[in-house]
């Protein structure tokens, strides 16, 4: 697996959202993809000491059937978030730290994949959003590159990830 190396919070329907892109950098197609976002932080208990904290985010889609090149992970930073109202400045204070772990099938190998990611508060990026990893060659074939699943831009508004079903070949 490639994971993006930082997790962006952008505006997807109009709401702040916790986004993790990874790649599948295997030469076949994984199947059965299944993905968890986990939060390590501080949370002020009640004596007025800081006390870690651990909880699993909602995720948007959990699994996949099919893991072809890209996959997205997201997290609505909505009310029932832990961390709903939060800006870069207090990630770090909060000393939030990101776990992603994914597990999907490589049915060439018969084999599970399994990988884990970790991201410090510092690798956070707030109002960045993912570029499309996305070209066109000259014949008109699309292409899917894998060396900028962690390229970002400005949020300039609502994300919108890679329209896979309206593009006919990916290689």
């Amino acid at each position: 697996m490639i994971f993006a190396a930082n997790p962006v919070v952008a505006t997807h329907d109009g709401h702040p959202t916790l986004m993790v892109r990874v790649g599948n950098g295997r030469a076949n197609v994984l199947t059965d993809g299944a993905a968890k976002l986990n939060l390590i932080f501080l949370e002020i208990g009640a004596a007025g000491k800081p006390l870690p904290r651990a909880q699993e985010l909602r995720l948007e889609r959990a699994h996949i059937p099919v893991f072809p090149v890209f996959w997205t992970l997201w997290h609505v930073l909505d009310e029932r978030s832990p961390l709903h109202g939060y800006d870069a400045a207090r990630a770090i204070e909060a000393d939030v730290r990101v776990f992603v772990t994914l597990e999907a099938r490589d049915p060439t190998l018969a084999t599970i994949v399994q990988d884990t990611r970790y991201y410090a508060p510092q690798d956070l990026r707030f109002g960045k959003r993912y570029m499309d990893p996305v070209t066109m060659a000259e014949d008109g074939t699309l292409v899917a590159d894998l060396t900028k699943i962690g390229a970002l831009e400005a949020d300039v508004g609502d994300y919108q990830e890679p329209g896979w079903t309206d593009r006919e070949e990916v290689r």
